[in-house]
């Protein structure tokens, strides 16, 4: 991961180099967004670098994340070029726009973050030698879908299923509990929201049986499995021993294409998902957010 991102920066020219790599506490950091970028941000720009630099910052992120999270920081810049009005440039959209910056020093040992954001993502990852954070991540995606050649790409294939899998696991007083609103909500911990954690709400997971807790393992997979291994198998393992703690909440329909959102809250993990109106249907914008309240940004990775 460190020699990936040092072989990234320096493919850099000074200009470039220079806004990719920033002080390890730099409050760039904190100024992350998930909606179009309309001016100067924190790090450099996809869309100035050459094709041997894109290869190169293409290589950093498979390296730093797994197949399945590296297949979503590529897929969903390429579905935002599809909300390119007839092939002409929209300021902040595009995979053109998005930035990459790298804090402090790259080191296998030592303290370092990458920033990876533009619209619909941002991914924020904290390293401290064999320990890494992904606090906080949000992902999303418009359209939901989108072809690619002769391929179908989905950039949040499994995130609404297997929630939808553990709801429809739950008895019917279990899902009574879970269910807090009959129509969908909106995320309430993404950009600008840096240490609110909001109140548990819904269905005490300690009341799951085994077979509800393997559901809801393969959730957390979803998110958590963006991490490669065996980053991703620690941190399951830390999630594991706090099922008792965690809360599960469910707002609108419980059935498959329906308008709904979820909240999956526990001591070190907040995540939600929530579909958006703007584009019209529900369905083809979605948003979620993954966050360590303990770990924002690596706070923990140190002690």
């Amino acid at each position: 991961m460190a020699s990936a991102a040092g072989s990234f920066l320096k493919s850099l020219k000074y200009n470039l180099r220079r806004q990719a790599a920033l002080p390890y506490d730099s409050p760039e950091k904190a100024k992350w967004t998930n909606v179009p970028p309309r001016g100067p941000q924190g790090g450099v720009r996809l869309g100035d670098l050459n094709e041997k630099q894109m290869k190169k910052a293409c290589d950093l992120l498979a390296a730093v994340l797994s197949p399945q999270g590296y297949g979503k920081v590529r897929n969903i810049p390429l579905a935002d070029d599809r909300l390119l009005r007839n092939g002409q440039r929209r300021p902040g959209f595009g995979a053109e726009d998005y930035w990459l910056a790298i804090f402090g020093e790259p080191s296998a040992t030592g303290k370092w973050a990458l920033q990876f954001d533009g619209h619909h993502l941002a991914v924020n990852l904290s390293f401290c030698g064999k320990r890494m954070s992904m606090s906080p991540t949000f992902i999303g995606t418009q359209p939901r879908e989108f072809r690619l050649g002769k391929d179908k790409v989905v950039p949040m294939s499994g995130e609404a299923p297997a929630a939808l899998a553990l709801l429809q696991s739950l008895d019917d007083k279990q899902q009574k509990t879970a269910r807090v609103g009959d129509r969908r909500r909106n995320i309430v911990t993404a950009a600008g929201k840096d240490g609110f954690v909001p109140e548990p709400l819904g269905l005490p997971c300690k009341s799951l049986n085994a077979s509800q807790r393997t559901s809801l393992s393969s959730l957390l997979r979803e998110y958590v499995g963006d991490l490669p291994e065996p980053f991703a198998q620690r941190r399951l393992k830390e999630l594991s021993g706090e099922i008792d703690k965690m809360s599960f909440a469910w707002w609108g329909p419980a059935e498959k294409g329906g308008d709904f959102s979820y909240r999956l809250q526990g001591p070190s993990l907040i995540i939600e998902y929530a579909g958006q109106d703007l584009g019209g249907d529900p369905h083809d914008h979605l948003h979620s957010m993954y966050r360590d309240p303990t770990n924002e940004y690596g706070a923990r990775l140190e002690k």
